[in-house]
């Protein structure tokens, strides 16, 4: 009975071995939440009303870029997508980055502002008036002050036209009607003598070069019959007269040309005494003070102009600072609302997120250097039940930062593909692999390594008989994550089941056959 009572014999402590894929992890913990949140206050309507008269959107809701957050008194306040936070109204004319701003969210949408050149002109205009149609308002257009003094700088215009129109006629008169008709008649009467003269000396010339051609075929007639053997005294005689002819004819071409063209001169110098002699009566007989009259009248018209130029710019359509919101990060998701309908909207009336996740966590100095950008990882959640597939996306090269100790690396991480809602706001456990084996491999734990006297590293093998056998490996990866690690048998046999010793009961004497001396357990 005491024999049966007594405690059996301490036995090995063994663990089969496993034929498995390994992997080396570091696991750490992450946060998902929103990327950023934005609270949206408005200041009140253009006329300073500041009544909710509709409320747009609600908890849950996403505000997208164009979307009408609130509407106050009446007016919309619409959402866009810009760093620069509003500072002013908008009114054409004006110039400035918060201009480019718009104009850069309006092309976004569709209406084309012409140039993004951060001036506030008539394409911008447009695409504003496009902007609040769809949104299902209208745009400020200008009050009727401003309309105002539109057209009277528009009348000004046309009494400063007519200014100029008096003063041109004044300076340009101060003859009695009959002298100047008489004037223009003696101008007509020269140049109409100019015109004949030039069709006499045109005639004369013809005929006396006609005459002189004539002369010409006579003599050479002449000169043919002359040439003749049978021609006699009479033949010679003929040809003198005719050389003596052609002379005569050639002399007199030459005289009537020399006479018509003097003509002609006299007759054009008649015609310029007559128009300077108007010019000089008319210049003669002007107001002295006329021509400075005039200057004035259109240095007057010019600035009148430029008055109604600028107006008519200047008055159109106005944004107005209480009517957008511009937020760094859309679309986003509301998720809180301040203010109910009739309220007075005053500071913030509803806190939106950013579309956009963060997974933030850190890792030891040690790990550091075993991550990279790219690498992937799972996130998981046993009680939620998710696993999502994630990647690296940054690893800080410095330690600490934002609520970090200063042996601690930054790392933000991304979903991939899409992040299920119950993940947000959750603090996950991230297990990021950095190492893996090519397939299936002899695993041990590594209580079953042990070094031999020569450095080797071995593992002990207790047979189906009880013996205990020494086999020298080659250790490989260490999966710390599961606490086993690669082996390869160098000397001796080693199968997948094979029981290898992870432990002993030393004082109780347990048989160690196998057990060569420097060994550890």
């Amino acid at each position: 009975m005491a024999a049966d009572a007594e405690p059996p014999e301490a036995s090995l402590i063994t663990v089969p071995v496993e034929h498995r894929e390994l992997s080396s992890n570091v696991v750490i913990r992450g946060q998902v939440e929103f990327s950023e949140s934005s609270d949206l206050a408005v200041s009140g309507s253009a006329d300073g009303v500041a009544i909710i008269t509709r409320l747009t959107k609600e908890v849950g809701d996403q505000l997208s870029e164009g979307d009408v957050a609130v509407e106050v008194a009446g007016r919309p306040v619409i959402v866009l997508q810009g760093e620069l936070p509003v500072f002013r109204s908008l009114t054409p004319t004006l110039e400035g980055p918060d201009v480019r701003q718009l104009e850069e969210a309006l092309l976004r949408l569709g209406h084309d502002p012409g140039d993004i050149d951060g001036v506030y002109d008539g394409d911008t205009e447009d695409a504003v008036i496009a902007l609040y149609r769809d949104a299902g308002y209208s745009a400020d257009e200008p009050s009727a002050d401003e309309l105002e003094r539109v057209e009277i700088a528009r009348k000004a215009v046309r009494a400063a036209r007519e200014a100029v129109t008096r003063a041109e006629k004044e300076a340009s008169t101060g003859l009695p009607e009959s002298t100047r008709l008489e004037l223009d008649r003696q101008v007509a009467n020269a140049q109409a003598a100019l015109a004949d003269a030039r069709t006499t000396r045109d005639a004369a010339v013809a005929a006396a070069q006609a005459a002189t051609a004539g002369a010409v075929a006579a003599r050479e007639a002449a000169e043919v019959a002359a040439a003749d053997p049978d021609a006699d005294a009479d033949d010679a005689a003929a040809l003198v007269a005719a050389v003596v002819a052609e002379a005569a004819a050639q002399a007199d071409e030459a005289q009537v040309t020399k006479d018509q063209d003097a003509f002609v001169a006299n007759s054009e110098i008649d015609a310029k005494i007559a128009e300077a002699s108007r010019s000089e009566a008319i210049a003669a007989a002007k107001n002295t003070g006329g021509a400075e009259v005039l200057a004035q009248a259109r240095e007057a018209l010019t600035q009148e102009q430029k008055n109604l130029n600028r107006l008519d710019a200047e008055t159109g359509v106005t944004v107005p600072a209480s009517e957008l919101i511009f937020l760094p990060s859309l679309p986003a998701e509301v998720q809180r609302v301040r203010v109910s309908i009739g309220d007075i909207a005053q500071g913030s009336v509803m806190t939106v997120t950013g579309s956009g996740v963060k997974i933030t966590s850190s890792v030891s100095a040690s790990d550091r250097s075993l991550l990279s950008v790219g690498v992937e990882a799972v996130m998981e959640d046993d009680d939620l039940g998710l696993s999502i597939p994630a990647r690296v996306v940054f690893v800080a090269d410095n330690p600490g930062g934002v609520d970090l100790g200063s042996d601690r690396y930054a790392v933000r991480l991304e979903a991939i593909g899409e992040l299920p809602g119950d993940a947000m706001n959750q603090n996950l456990r991230i297990t990021i692999p950095f190492a893996s084996t090519d397939g299936e491999v002899l695993a041990v734990p590594m209580a079953a390594l042990s070094a031999g006297a020569d450095g080797s590293a071995r593992v002990e093998v207790e047979r189906a008989d009880g013996t205990v056998d020494i086999v020298t490996v080659a250790p490989g990866l260490n999966a710390r994550s599961v606490g086993l690690v690669e082996i390869t048998p160098i000397e001796g046999e080693l199968a997948a089941g094979d029981r290898v010793v992870v432990g002993r009961n030393r004082a109780a004497g347990a048989s160690d056959e196998g057990a060569g001396e420097g060994e550890s357990g």
